[in-house]
């Protein structure tokens, strides 16, 4: 087994003589000199060993001046303190040239605990310290260049701030010049033409040096929103651009380049949400694309501009309402007074001085209490103590003419402080006629209560919030509750979960479709469900959509129609057995037909005894379709022809010939009144097919079609048999074709018989939608 050995005294020597690392020891002494140094000293710092055992300052000498304090305290605290400790410092080599260099130290005691020496280890790390250095002046660079934004922002914010004259806005846009180093910044505000539609000027514009303005250029004034589309859109919907030129789509490429712009920032400017224009940089010398702290500082301004603008607004809005604030108050139909604690009269307008009577002399000289009746002098005390506790919802106090007349009048109060001193504005307004029409309106609803009152059913109003906001006291009575409660509850509260969808579903119906009827089942108070048929219709008022209603007990109603449903439902189960017994009797007397055809052997007797069976079956078969019907009263054709020509072929297909029958028949159906006669007019025409159409063929074919369009029966029964004797379509007599004549004449038919390849009927006839309850066969 190969025996593992640790690292070696030749080992060690390697690598502290041949690698990147200096390894040093000191004594620990103030001095700290040298004690020992590695090898590889000479190749990084350029002495040879020797050179710093030569003397105790012979290492420390080397380090850089502005280095040395700190090297000597870290030296001093390790010697202190004990554990490690890192220095970075610049050290001067045998050739001149300062390098870094970076010691990791460590403090060594003996056996008895006391310190022995210091140990280190040396590298150089100038390529490091340097990039550190680098990145150092780029961020010191960068905070010099935020600091001087940051210091024009308060230089721009102090401006235009205090600022009044015209020139200011330029001075701002200036600082901003010199400080974003670009060639023109202006301002472009937003105004409206004759059609409401928006277009963009230029308002201000400084320039660098050397650099062509743009203030004058016709093409920037008035400018609609679709010459620059891209870039107004953009700065409508205050997006920041920031751009070189060749990146932008045309017009605004071209446009850009006529101006010799290659970059420029646009930053929207808002005054709260209402877009005021935009505040640009073009840069016309090299591309440029000004950086997100820029953007964030450029902002600010953009929003200190704004609010610069916005305030000019506001004092020239201030002005112009100081000049007609008098006029202003002259004009207006009411009283304005204004009266100080002592309610005397310091200032009103001339309506006053009209409503009252006094002249402006005689009302310098009076106070509230003048012109205010005595019943309401304590009223008028209690007012001043509301208004200062801002309880302004208004008073009627009623005012003395100087004639006499009293008025009553609704008063507004508020108070302000003018000059040191509380001042109540007072604000009265005549409200004779108002009072007039309050009482007709009381009458009104008085007469209207008394109305809905006496309804003989339940009356409702409700919002479209689903609040109830009326009710009649038929309605309140019917179901138990009070008025206050009512107002508070909403539809559903009257219907079990389950049905709340539906309730719901009908009233959004009911705001959208505007008036519907149906039958309801609300619960009372007690939980009681009470039938109810509903009349519903929709109103507007005053921009605000409301339900109105009406209802009716319909208790007694839905007790009558159940016997009503019992009574039917007893008299379709006796119809459904009077066809059953229809059925039989006819199958009955089909039966004795074929019992005394039994006792003659003439084939003629025997064929017409036959027929007979098969009208009198087609009879029963439509008697039994309408008893196994869910409908006693309409049959379905598709089930009884099919049947039909079923039984036709067993009784009458010869077995010498084969007959091939198609069928196209849809599902419709008809009331009894119409089959009976129609079913008894295919039998003959089917028949009279079978037995005559094919003599002398081997084979036939028959085709029959039934269909319906528009409410009209079409059928069609065609076959490829002798047809005819020529001529003799519409001449026979025999029984079957009066009987067809008949039967078709019977349900209102129209029909033709062509006979050129075989004998095809064509009938059609207007379905009776009446139910039917009998034949008149």
């Amino acid at each position: 087994m190969k025996k593992r050995t640790g690292l070696t005294n030749a080992d060690a020597k390697e690598l502290f003589e041949g690698g990147s690392v200096v390894v040093f020891k000191c004594e620990a002494t103030k001095e700290f000199p040298i004690t020992f140094v590695s090898k590889n000293v000479k190749d990084i710092l350029g002495f040879e060993p020797n050179f710093f055992h030569s003397k105790s300052n012979a290492w420390s000498e080397r380090i850089h001046p502005e280095d040395k304090d700190e090297v000597g305290k870290q030296f001093t605290k390790i010697l202190a303190d004990g554990g490690s400790t890192i220095n970075e410092y610049r050290f001067k080599k045998k050739d001149g040239d300062y390098i870094w260099l970076r010691d990791e130290i460590k403090l060594q005691y003996d056996l008895e605990g006391n310190p022995k020496a210091i140990l280190g280890a040396c590298f150089e790390i100038t390529d490091r310290k340097k990039s550190e250095l680098e990145a150092q002046k780029v961020i010191e660079k960068e905070l010099r260049k935020r600091l001087s934004y940051q210091h024009a922002l308060s230089r721009c914010s102090n401006l235009l701030i205090d600022g009044s004259y015209f020139d200011t806005v330029e001075k701002a846009l200036k600082i901003l010049l010199t400080t974003t180093d670009t060639d023109r910044v202006y301002i472009f505000t937003r105004e409206a033409d004759e059609q409401h539609e928006s277009l963009l000027s230029q308002i201000h514009e400084v320039c660098g040096e050397g650099i062509t303005p743009e203030i004058d250029n016709s093409e920037l004034q008035k400018m609609p929103l679709n010459s620059l589309p891209w870039v107004f859109r953009q700065i409508s919907e205050n997006k920041i651009i920031n751009l070189p030129i060749k990146e932008l789509p045309s017009p605004e490429r071209e446009f850009m380049m006529d101006q010799e712009i290659k970059s420029f920032l646009l930053i929207p400017i808002f005054i709260e949400d209402d877009w005021f224009g935009f505040l640009g940089f073009d840069s016309t010398r090299y591309e440029k694309i000004w950086d997100e702290h820029e953007i964030t500082l450029l902002k600010t301004a953009s929003d200190i501009i704004g609010t610069y603008f916005k305030r000019k607004s506001v004092e020239e809005s201030l002005l112009q309402q100081k000049n007609f604030t008098q006029e202003i108050l002259n004009s207006l139909p009411g009283i304005v007074v204004l009266v100080n604690k002592k309610l005397e009269f310091l200032q009103w307008n001339k309506t006053a001085e009209r409503l009252i009577g006094y002249t402006k002399e005689e009302l310098s000289k009076m106070n509230a209490y003048d012109i205010i009746a005595p019943e309401d002098h304590k009223n008028l005390e209690s007012t001043l103590l509301r208004v200062l506790q801002r309880d302004n919802e208004g008073q009627e106090l009623t005012l003395l003419h100087k004639n006499g007349k009293r008025n009553p009048y609704f008063w507004r109060r508020n108070f302000l402080e003018l000059d040191g001193e509380t001042v109540f504005i007072n604000v009265g307004l005549n409200i004779s006629k108002q009072k007039e029409m309050e009482h007709a309106l009381l009458e009104e609803k008085r007469l209207a209560d008394a109305i809905i009152n006496s309804l003989p059913g339940i009356f409702y109003i409700i919002n479209r919030k689903g609040n109830y906001v009326r009710v009649n006291n038929n309605f309140l009575k019917e179901f138990d509750y009070t008025e206050s409660e009512v107002l508070n509850m909403t539809p559903l509260d009257f219907y079990s979960p389950k049905e709340h969808k539906e309730v719901t579903e009908r009233l959004e119906k009911l705001f959208a479709g505007g008036s519907a009827s149906f039958e309801l089942n609300p619960m009372a108070k007690s939980g009681k469900k009470i039938p109810y048929y509903l009349k519903t219709v929709r109103f507007d008022r005053k921009n605000e959509s409301y339900v109105i209603g009406t209802g009716h007990n319909i208790s007694e109603q839905k007790v009558k129609e159940a016997e009503l449903l019992a009574s039917v439902k007893e008299k379709d189960v006796l119809l459904q057995e009077i066809h059953h017994r229809v059925k039989n009797n006819l199958a009955v007397i089909s039966g004795l037909l074929q019992l005394q055809s039994y006792e003659f052997e003439d084939p003629e007797f025997q064929r017409m005894v036959i027929d007979s069976q098969r009208r009198i079956q087609t009879m029963a078969m439509i008697h039994e379709k309408l008893y196994q019907s869910e409908s006693l009263s309409r049959i379905s054709v598709l089930s009884y022809i099919d049947e039909l020509i079923s039984q036709i072929e067993n009784s009458v297909q010869s077995k010498h010939k084969k007959i091939e029958i198609e069928t196209k028949i849809e599902d419709t159906d008809l009331n009894i009144n119409q089959a009976i006669p129609f079913a008894l007019a295919m039998n003959e025409i089917i028949s009279n097919s079978f037995e005559h159409a094919f003599k002398g063929q081997d084979k036939g074919h028959l085709f029959v079609e039934v269909r319906e369009s528009k409410g009209i029966l079409h059928a069609l029964i065609k076959d490829d048999g002798v047809g005819f004797p020529e001529g003799s379509e519409n001449q026979s007599t025999s029984l079957g074709m009066t009987l067809i004549k008949a039967l078709l004449t019977q349900i209102g038919a129209e029909w033709t018989i062509n006979s050129e390849k075989g004998v095809c009927y064509n009938i059609s006839f207007l379905k009776d939608k009446e139910k039917g309850s009998s034949s008149a066969l």
